[in-house]
């Protein structure tokens, strides 16, 4: 949600500004200069992509406005438990309670130790996994940010476009400032569209990104203790090194179930 309120906020900022300033919204309408800067940046930024790239672009920004960030203190409650039960009562005994188990990476890489592979190949499996994860994720960030890049260049050529029409008719010279003012409209837009939506909805997936590729590399290392045995105590130990400070509340606290409140 922080994405849709800084677009808005920035927004707002545009508004207010020309309210403050006495100025008309109607100058700063202009739908050839908007089908112009948005169309043709998309089709600049097609002629880089392939069209399995731009058909989960629209899935991408949904992902920027609305996704949550990962929870890692919860995978550490969950890895704790497997641990213990590891402990206790063998890996084979994490079968039973992998089947309720929501995070499909966690899963997999648990199912990958109570199959009985060493260390190296769970360690493989899942690092394929998260070269998968990447190679999906990459390509959406960089189509919005290609056309965030477009953008302003689409904008400039908008705004020749204007100059070259208005130049070749000056036999209004009265003209000559409304025909200036249309023709600046687009490199605006141009200006807008990267640096108030399509940058901004760039950096927010690449964060996200970065966030869940932090998130299944901690849990990647969580796998492999429970595979050796680790005690609850190490693990917890050991996960929390990933975690913000705030987030670290220790075995003890874990252990009696109040993370979350810690946490909160």
């Amino acid at each position: 949600m922080t994405t849709i309120l800084g677009i808005v906020i920035a927004m707002m900022s545009i508004v207010i500004a020309t309210i403050m300033d006495g100025n008309s919204f109607g100058a700063l309408i202009g739908p050839s200069s908007l089908f112009l800067v948005f169309v043709g940046s998309l089709g600049v930024t097609l002629g880089g992509f392939q069209m399995a790239d731009a058909s989960v672009v629209p899935k991408g920004i949904v992902v920027a406005m609305t996704g949550k960030e990962p929870e890692p203190s919860g995978a550490v409650d969950q890895l704790m438990e497997f641990a213990e039960i590891a402990r206790k009562d063998g890996v084979l005994a994490l079968e039973s309670k992998l089947e309720g188990l929501d995070d499909e990476f966690m899963k997999a890489g648990l199912q990958s130790v109570v199959d009985g592979m060493d260390a190296d190949a769970v360690r493989e499996i899942l690092e394929i996994e998260l070269t998968g994860l990447d190679e999906r994720h990459r390509p959406t960030i960089e189509f919005v940010k290609a056309m965030g890049a477009y953008a302003p260049t689409m904008g400039m050529v908008g705004t020749v476009i204007g100059l070259i029409n208005m130049l070749s008719d000056l036999s209004d010279p009265a003209q000559l400032g409304a025909g200036m003012s249309v023709a600046l409209l687009t490199t605006l837009y141009g200006v807008i569209f990267a640096n108030l939506i399509f940058l901004p909805i760039s950096a927010k997936l690449t964060r996200l990104h970065v966030l869940e590729i932090a998130y299944k590399e901690m849990i990647l290392d969580g796998i492999l203790a429970v595979q050796a045995g680790a005690s609850p105590r190490m693990l917890v130990e050991r996960l929390e090194a990933y975690l913000v400070p705030s987030l670290r509340v220790g075995h003890q606290v874990r252990a009696k179930g109040g993370a979350k409140a810690e946490a909160a």
